[in-house]
């Protein structure tokens, strides 16, 4: 027999015979289950390579300049000179602002009623700022009103001119309230620092005062000069911002503000009075990452 012929024989023999030898079996799943399988295996990560980073809303951070208008409420002028025998209250007494930024280019930068923010948003919503007001409160000359108290150890409750014998009072060097703000950020159109993005703001805060106070009393100076803390403050605005190339923006706010003066210099004695104010600003500013 020929050998090939031989071993072919052997080889039928053994596949046929039950026991003696099994072919090897090779397992089949269904098509869709292999290719989940495959999709798993590509995903799975390598040894070695490093885990991907999860995207997070990157900060931002802002800075501005700008002026301010202001309009006040009538005011309560509570004034104590204890050694001369005073504790009066002059009522409804009307304030007014000194803008000076409508001919800025006549003074410093400083002279006239300014702002500074400083702030940063964590994401596309929430932020804080610094904001300092640079604004300034100062009673109007000679008009009249009604006094009650003490007046030199008596009764006084009288109408009384404010005349310059009698009081000048002004926070001209600024009622200077600083806010500690919460900012919303609602976005109107365009991608933030991108020329083009227009965002609403609505903040809300409160603060401390340092007034700087210039005032005569019955013709009397106080001490000028600032004072620290000696004031609080809560303001609520709303502000349009809209950014005119890259990471530079304009920004229109318009502010609710009230602000508690207490224990400013006078002669002899301390005045107390609060101002509540609708102030306009107009800003420039920058942000970035």
């Amino acid at each position: 027999m020929n050998p090939l012929t031989y071993s072919a024989s052997w080889l039928v023999w053994g596949l046929t015979v039950p026991g003696v030898v099994h072919p090897p079996t090779v397992p089949l799943e269904p098509r869709s289950v292999g290719i989940v399988r495959q999709a798993a295996q590509s995903q799975t990560q390598a040894p070695g390579q490093p885990a991907a980073k999860a995207d997070t809303p990157a900060r931002e951070f802002f800075f501005s300049w700008g002026y301010n208008g202001d309009s006040y409420t009538k005011s309560d002028m509570h004034f104590t000179q204890p050694a001369l025998g005073n504790d009066f209250t002059l009522v409804d007494v009307r304030g007014r602002d000194s803008m000076g930024w409508p001919d800025i280019f006549s003074h410093s930068l400083f002279g006239p009623q300014y702002n500074v923010r400083i702030g940063f948003f964590l994401d596309e919503k929430w932020g804080a700022e610094l904001a300092f007001d640079h604004i300034k409160w100062i009673v109007v000359d000679d008009q009249d009103v009604r006094m009650t108290g003490t007046l030199k150890g008596a009764s006084v409750d009288t109408r009384i001119a404010l005349t310059e014998s009698v009081l000048r009072y002004q926070l001209n060097n600024g009622a200077n309230p600083i806010f500690f703000n919460l900012v919303r950020r609602i976005r109107l159109a365009g991608e933030p620092r991108r020329a083009g993005h227009l965002a609403i703001l609505l903040k809300g805060g409160a603060g401390f005062a340092v007034p700087h106070t210039e005032n005569t009393l019955f013709g009397q100076p106080n001490a000028r000069g600032f004072q620290a803390f000696k004031g609080w403050n809560v303001d609520a605005a709303a502000a349009a911002r809209a950014h005119l190339w890259r990471g530079l923006y304009f920004e229109f706010e318009d502010k609710l503000l009230y602000a508690r003066y207490f224990g400013v210099k006078i002669d002899r004695g301390t005045e107390a009075h609060s101002i509540t104010a609708n102030e306009f600003s107009v800003n420039f500013g920058f942000a970035f990452r």
